[in-house]
């Protein structure tokens, strides 16, 4: 960002779901902001953009990354409060979609900006130009379009329109403070009617709309073939319509429907009669509780348009179909669709295709290349792959031929014939590694980009495709704004290479690699990045080549998750091999001094061990004793080690980040120990840590309010929905970073790590003397327990477990104050999480888990 601009603070003019939500992200990423509302009638004049304020906290998903967010947004209102603009840097108008509504604001807070404020409107698809004709002529090089998608925190896109008179340097601007500051995906728009995403996604339901009434298809049927079968959410099409709300839904057919009167589609931009009834009677979609789908009970009934009543869901995709939608190869999947005569495969390649030709079709008016589009609908709408990406990966001359046949044939939406670009037979698609297709004339040396007007972003030439098509048009590079030379790995597209630097060493699980300077990084390979006793072979390989050759280590997979924890399968394997378990444990514990019965909280002694049932094996415990030295390895190696978190880090994945010198996570990380879910306790060191840190918090007092804590954290397997609130729970520390842009997330661990060996890094020493909370915190935390097993809370196998995680983070049988050392803490993890394993109870959980991916409570 250039160095006289910088967004300190934000002022957001509206307090409605959008505007307060924006809100919301802004202080999340600690931006200091005030959200302006109408003056309230009665009491305090604040009262509107209070109870906005206050109701953001019931939202779910929350917009606030921690609840304490909400108190650092500074309630304002027009009446008394426009000079509070001029200190502001940045305005973002979020009032409803209505320009009169819109332009009259303008004319009222324009005398009161400041000078250099950038003043963005966040309408969804109105005229940028038209809105400008509302601003002071004098202003408008300052003013634009900054489209958020609901809801602003994890929807990644951001569409920036300029008006006509906007400065490019401005956009440059604003773009980088989005993408860095608030975590965003940048694509910059024409200034046309719904932009890029609703244009495109929007376009995409109509033809879904329209094609499932030809075929006759239900729209649970229809949600049932759209969702995940083809890399959307899985709320598919209808569903999504019902979380968005029908009525937004209808303003955006609408706007459509006013302002596209040239387009070839035209016709198809009405809203159907259904829809329209649904409105009219207040079933808006979730929102109202009914729409195109309502719950009664616990069953999901949807409208039948037949009766025009509601039944119960019960889509079922054919077979044959399904084996269609099951191929990971477009081509073969495509294909699939085109040549079946099913209902359904049908239904779907006339979907693809016409908005194949429609996105083909309106490329040039909407977006200044084809990256733009795919990644607006992929950021905006949650789809897996563009448009055009699926074009290309299922063959570019295959498709454009299939296309092109059924407009001949009159089975498109429209007649309109495939622009030359997209027929041309030298065409194999429009992503390659030098760019993607760009409908923008190349300029020549002595003229400066199209719309450039100076903007850096724009400052790079076109690469030419030939002259096929008669004119020179070419390949457009990524942006060269410096804000992207942090992005060391962006989201690709189909056709974009990416090199993950050079390997160090690699196994069929791990990958230990570089990029050309001397920090290691070590990816996971395991499906779902989960931790078997070969990745933990490959981690503690992984420290010493660190400790040897390298100044520092740090854990980042090249995709989300971070890690959902253990390999429970290869866990179950191993109980299943199972033989008589080793009474080495018992020696461990008990000293010629006191080789009385060793009462732990929970049922059992020590001694219980010698008599273990099947399922204690020596392997699994081999493996959590490994597991366990990974987690001391990546805590005291001899160079620093930096967890680069994003996504899911639960269970083991959670243990070795708390372990390492520091954590880097992104603000969407979801981070906990959930082993009770299974029926177990954390043994890699997770309850052990979580006693250290409560010790170190007590700074030599009462230890008990602040392991209690984090007992209520393990015991009740909570995750932190952020990693602002892991840093709450105590799983993130206050020298750890959260970064806001996940594509960042390395970039800024490298940092880290370089600011740690410029210190002369030293691991810490070993803790040898904890104060634990010994019997009367075990007592404590037990009684709090039973009640909630009398009250019908907990089950008999939760008491059970709680009890034992209570006796772990307590050191065991021993007086309040007694000092242990980290082994200690570690034997008595790995000797309850072994009791656990043995018991029935939980190798269900385990197997449940397995089966049906959620917890059995038991």
């Amino acid at each position: 960002m250039s160095e006289n601009f910088q967004v300190r603070k934000v002022a957001v003019l509206g307090a409605g779901v959008m505007g307060a939500q924006i809100a919301a992200h802004l202080v999340n990423a600690n931006v200091e902001t005030l959200l302006f509302e109408l003056p309230a009638k009665e009491g305090d004049p604040n009262g509107n953009v209070s109870k906005a304020i206050d109701g953001l906290s019931k939202l779910d998903p929350s917009p606030l990354a921690s609840p304490s967010r909400a108190s650092f947004i500074g309630a304002a209102n027009y009446e008394q409060h426009l000079d509070k603009l001029r200190d502001c840097d940045l305005v973002i108008e979020a009032i409803a979609e209505r320009i009169d509504w819109k332009s009259d604001l303008y004319r009222k807070v324009a005398p009161y900006l400041g000078e250099r404020t950038i003043f963005a409107s966040n309408t969804s698809g109105l005229s940028i130009n038209r809105l400008a004709e509302a601003f002071p002529e004098k202003l408008r090089h300052r003013f634009c379009g900054i489209h958020f998608f609901n809801p602003p925190r994890y929807m990644h896109l951001v569409e920036l329109i300029p008006c006509k008179e906007t400065e490019a340097s401005l956009l440059d601007q604003l773009e980088e403070f989005l993408v860095s500051t608030l975590g965003k995906g940048v694509v910059r728009a024409k200034d046309t009617p719904n932009f890029i995403a609703n244009r495109i996604g929007v376009f995409s339901m109509l033809a879904t709309r329209h094609h499932a009434a030809a075929f006759n298809l239900g729209f649970d049927t229809v949600d049932a073939l759209t969702g995940r079968y083809l890399g959307r959410p899985k709320s598919a099409t209808f569903r999504t319509l019902d979380i968005v709300g029908l009525d937004v839904f209808a303003h955006v057919v609408n706007t459509m429907r006013e302002n596209l009167t040239d387009d070839p589609w035209h016709k198809h931009f009405e809203l159907p009669n259904w829809l329209v009834h649904l409105v009219d009677q207040g079933a808006l979609g979730q929102k109202t509780k009914r729409g195109i789908y309502q719950k009664i009970g616990k069953d999901i009934h949807v409208l039948d348009l037949h009766t025009q009543e509601y039944r119960l869901s019960d889509a079922k995709v054919d077979d044959a179909v399904k084996d269609i939608l099951r191929e990971r190869d477009w081509a073969k999947k495509l294909a699939g669709l085109h040549d079946s005569t099913h209902p359904q495969a049908q239904f779907l390649w006339a979907t693809f295709r016409d908005v194949f030709h429609y996105c083909a079709l309106q490329l040039e008016q909407i977006a200044g290349n084809a990256r733009d589009l795919d990644f607006a609908v992929r950021w905006g709408f949650g789809w897996d792959s563009g448009p055009f990406e699926i074009w290309q990966a299922a063959g570019w001359q295959q498709v454009a031929g299939w296309i092109a046949s059924d407009i001949a044939a009159g089975k498109a939406m429209s007649d309109a014939p495939l622009p030359g670009w997209a027929s041309d037979p030298a065409r194999s698609g429009v992503h390659t590694p030098q760019g993607s297709y760009s409908p923008l004339p190349i300029p020549s040396p002595q003229s400066s980009p199209a719309g450039g007007r100076g903007s850096e972003r724009e400052k790079q030439l076109l690469i030419p495709a030939g002259e096929g098509l008669g004119e020179r048009v070419g390949y457009q590079p990524r942006s060269s704004l410096h804000v992207y030379q942090r992005q060391l790995f962006p989201d690709r597209l189909l056709g974009e290479s990416m090199h993950y630097g050079e390997t160090l060493f690699e196994t069929s699980d791990v990958r230990l690699w570089h990029t050309g300077d001397d920090i290691a990084i070590l990816s996971f390979r395991t499906k779902m990045h989960t931790i078997g006793n070969e990745v933990l072979d490959g981690i503690l390989r992984a420290v010493s080549e660190a400790e040897a050759h390298c100044s520092a280590l740090i854990l980042w997979q090249t995709e989300a998750p971070f890690s959902a924890g253990a390999n429970l399968l290869q866990l179950m394997q191993g109980v299943q091999e199972s033989g008589e378990a080793p009474a080495g444990l018992l020696d461990k514990f008990m000293g010629a001094a006191q080789r009385v019965k060793y009462t732990l909280a929970g049922g059992g002694g020590l001694g219980d061990i010698v008599n273990a049932a099947t399922g204690h094996v020596p392997r699994v415990e081999d493996v959590v004793a490994k597991f366990q030295q990974v987690s001391l390895r990546l805590k005291y190696a001899q160079v620093p080690t930096v967890a680069a978190v994003h996504g899911l880090a639960l269970g083991g994945g959670c243990e070795f980040s708390i372990h390492c010198t520091r954590i880097v996570a992104t603000l969407e990380s979801y981070i906990g120990l959930v082993e009770v879910g299974v029926g177990l306790l954390p043994a890699g060191g997770g309850c052990k840590e979580m006693a250290l840190r409560a010790a170190q918090e007590a700074r030599g007092g009462d230890i008990f309010p602040h392991l209690k804590r984090y007992f209520q954290n393990i015991a009740t397997g909570e995750v932190a929905k952020s990693a602002e609130l892991a840093r709450d729970m105590g799983y993130l520390r206050q020298s750890d970073r959260i970064v806001m842009n996940q594509y960042e997330l390395l970039h800024v661990a490298k940092q880290e790590a370089r600011a740690l060996t410029a210190t002369a890094y030293r691991p810490p020493l070993q803790t040898r003397q904890i104060p634990v909370a010994g019997r009367p915190g075990i007592a404590t935390l037990k009684a709090a327990m039973v009640n909630l097993l009398e009250g019908g809370f907990i089950s008999e196998h939760d008491y059970n477990i709680g009890c034992r995680i209570a006796a772990t983070m307590c050191g065991g049988d021993v007086e309040a104050g007694s000092l242990v050392d980290e082994q200690w803490l570690l034997d008595l993890e790995r000797h309850h999480f072994m009791q656990l394993l043995a018991t029935d109870k939980t190798k269900a959980r385990v197997e449940y888990m397995l089966k049906n991916g959620k917890p059995l409570r038991n």
